[in-house]
Protein backbone atom coordinates (compact mmCIF):
# COMPACT_ATOMS: atom_id res chain seq x y z
CA UNK A 1 0.00 0.00 0.00
CA UNK A 2 1.57 2.99 -1.23
CA UNK A 3 1.72 6.48 0.87
CA UNK A 4 -0.47 8.54 -1.49
CA UNK A 5 -3.06 5.52 -1.27
CA UNK A 6 -3.52 6.05 2.42
CA UNK A 7 -4.05 9.57 1.72
CA UNK A 8 -6.81 9.61 -0.59
CA UNK A 9 -8.79 6.36 1.63
CA UNK A 10 -8.63 8.37 4.48
CA UNK A 11 -9.85 11.25 2.97
CA UNK A 12 -12.54 9.52 0.76
CA UNK A 13 -13.46 7.64 4.09
CA UNK A 14 -13.77 10.86 5.80
CA UNK A 15 -15.91 12.41 3.17
CA UNK A 16 -18.23 9.32 2.86
CA UNK A 17 -19.02 9.25 6.40
CA UNK A 18 -19.48 13.05 6.92
CA UNK A 19 -21.99 13.40 3.96
CA UNK A 20 -23.87 9.78 4.92
CA UNK A 21 -24.25 11.13 8.55
CA UNK A 22 -25.20 14.45 7.43
CA UNK A 23 -27.83 12.69 5.32
CA UNK A 24 -29.15 10.42 8.51
CA UNK A 25 -29.59 13.70 10.05
CA UNK A 26 -31.54 15.68 7.81
CA UNK A 27 -33.42 12.75 6.42
CA UNK A 28 -34.48 12.07 10.03
CA UNK A 29 -34.28 15.32 11.93
CA UNK A 30 -36.23 18.42 11.39
CA UNK A 31 -33.73 21.24 11.75
CA UNK A 32 -33.94 22.68 15.42
CA UNK A 33 -35.16 19.59 17.03
CA UNK A 34 -32.49 17.81 19.02
CA UNK A 35 -32.32 13.99 20.60
CA UNK A 36 -32.59 13.56 23.90
CA UNK A 37 -33.96 16.64 25.11
CA UNK A 38 -32.07 18.39 27.77
CA UNK A 39 -29.16 16.26 28.09
CA UNK A 40 -25.38 16.53 28.24
CA UNK A 41 -25.11 14.97 24.98
CA UNK A 42 -27.39 15.79 21.91
CA UNK A 43 -28.19 15.11 18.26
CA UNK A 44 -29.44 18.04 16.87
CA UNK A 45 -30.20 19.25 13.44
CA UNK A 46 -28.55 22.73 12.96
CA UNK A 47 -27.76 25.19 9.76
CA UNK A 48 -25.03 26.80 10.30
CA UNK A 49 -24.09 29.91 7.80
CA UNK A 50 -20.81 30.69 9.52
CA UNK A 51 -17.16 28.82 10.29
CA UNK A 52 -16.01 27.48 13.90
CA UNK A 53 -18.32 28.36 16.82
CA UNK A 54 -20.31 30.91 14.10
CA UNK A 55 -18.12 33.03 13.49
CA UNK A 56 -18.30 34.89 9.84
CA UNK A 57 -21.76 34.29 9.98
CA UNK A 58 -23.83 34.89 6.47
CA UNK A 59 -20.38 35.61 4.53
CA UNK A 60 -20.28 32.37 2.94
CA UNK A 61 -18.77 33.26 -0.06
CA UNK A 62 -15.84 33.78 1.98
CA UNK A 63 -16.00 30.53 3.63
CA UNK A 64 -16.11 28.75 0.30
CA UNK A 65 -13.39 30.92 -0.52
CA UNK A 66 -11.62 30.00 2.74
CA UNK A 67 -12.39 26.71 2.35
CA UNK A 68 -10.86 26.27 -1.55
CA UNK A 69 -7.58 27.42 -0.27
CA UNK A 70 -7.33 24.78 2.38
CA UNK A 71 -8.09 22.18 -0.34
CA UNK A 72 -5.37 23.95 -2.41
CA UNK A 73 -3.20 23.98 0.83
CA UNK A 74 -3.39 20.29 1.62
CA UNK A 75 -2.82 19.50 -2.00
CA UNK A 76 0.47 21.63 -1.91
CA UNK A 77 1.28 20.05 0.88
CA UNK A 78 0.59 16.55 -0.41
CA UNK A 79 2.38 16.87 -3.11
CA UNK A 80 5.84 18.48 -1.46
CA UNK A 81 5.45 15.94 1.25
CA UNK A 82 8.95 15.02 0.47
CA UNK A 83 10.56 17.75 1.78
CA UNK A 84 8.44 17.39 4.88
CA UNK A 85 9.59 14.36 6.42
CA UNK A 86 7.03 14.22 9.16
CA UNK A 87 4.06 14.36 6.71
CA UNK A 88 6.00 11.86 4.57
CA UNK A 89 4.61 8.82 6.72
CA UNK A 90 1.91 7.16 6.43
CA UNK A 91 0.34 8.09 9.81
CA UNK A 92 1.44 12.16 8.57
CA UNK A 93 -0.59 11.26 5.15
CA UNK A 94 -3.31 9.94 6.79
CA UNK A 95 -3.93 12.85 9.49
CA UNK A 96 -3.18 15.31 6.42
CA UNK A 97 -6.28 12.77 4.51
CA UNK A 98 -8.77 13.91 7.49
CA UNK A 99 -7.69 17.23 6.93
CA UNK A 100 -8.62 17.38 3.66
CA UNK A 101 -11.53 15.14 4.29
CA UNK A 102 -13.18 18.04 6.57
CA UNK A 103 -12.61 20.69 4.09
CA UNK A 104 -14.03 19.09 1.38
CA UNK A 105 -16.74 18.08 3.55
CA UNK A 106 -18.12 21.33 4.83
CA UNK A 107 -17.00 22.87 1.73
CA UNK A 108 -19.74 20.47 -0.17
CA UNK A 109 -22.36 21.88 1.96
CA UNK A 110 -21.62 25.25 1.64
CA UNK A 111 -21.91 25.07 -2.03
CA UNK A 112 -24.97 23.08 -2.28
CA UNK A 113 -26.99 24.25 0.81
CA UNK A 114 -25.90 27.61 1.69
CA UNK A 115 -24.91 26.56 5.12
CA UNK A 116 -23.02 23.47 6.65
CA UNK A 117 -25.39 20.77 8.62
CA UNK A 118 -24.12 20.17 12.41
CA UNK A 119 -25.64 17.66 14.64
CA UNK A 120 -22.78 16.80 17.50
CA UNK A 121 -23.83 18.74 20.67
CA UNK A 122 -21.84 18.26 24.33
CA UNK A 123 -22.88 20.67 26.72
CA UNK A 124 -22.38 23.91 26.12
CA UNK A 125 -19.95 23.54 23.51
CA UNK A 126 -21.14 24.97 19.98
CA UNK A 127 -22.34 22.61 17.49
CA UNK A 128 -20.12 20.52 15.15
CA UNK A 129 -20.11 17.80 12.44
CA UNK A 130 -17.95 15.04 11.33
CA UNK A 131 -15.90 17.08 9.27
CA UNK A 132 -15.41 19.44 11.95
CA UNK A 133 -14.00 16.46 14.42
CA UNK A 134 -11.73 15.35 11.08
CA UNK A 135 -10.67 19.17 10.85
CA UNK A 136 -9.88 19.14 14.65
CA UNK A 137 -8.32 15.74 14.86
CA UNK A 138 -6.09 15.71 11.90
CA UNK A 139 -4.50 19.41 12.82
CA UNK A 140 -4.00 17.97 16.01
CA UNK A 141 -2.72 14.82 15.02
CA UNK A 142 -0.29 16.80 12.16
CA UNK A 143 0.89 18.94 15.11
CA UNK A 144 2.07 15.77 17.04
CA UNK A 145 3.54 13.93 14.25
CA UNK A 146 5.61 17.70 13.59
CA UNK A 147 6.66 17.66 17.35
CA UNK A 148 7.56 14.11 18.01
CA UNK A 149 9.60 14.23 14.78
CA UNK A 150 11.46 17.39 16.06
CA UNK A 151 12.52 16.05 18.97
CA UNK A 152 13.91 12.77 17.73
CA UNK A 153 15.28 14.50 14.89
CA UNK A 154 17.34 16.49 17.17
CA UNK A 155 18.28 13.63 18.82
CA UNK A 156 19.04 11.76 16.05
CA UNK A 157 21.54 14.71 14.85
CA UNK A 158 22.95 15.14 17.91
CA UNK A 159 23.72 11.45 18.53
CA UNK A 160 25.56 11.10 14.78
Amino acid sequence: MTRGFVFFVSAACGILADQFSKFIITANLTAGTAIPENSFFQIVHVHNTGAAFSIFRGHIEWLIAASCLGVILVMTAFFIRKKLPFLDTRPGLAALGIILAGTIGNLIDRVRLGYVTDFIQVGDFPTFNIADSCLTVGVIWLVLLYLTSSSSGGDASENA
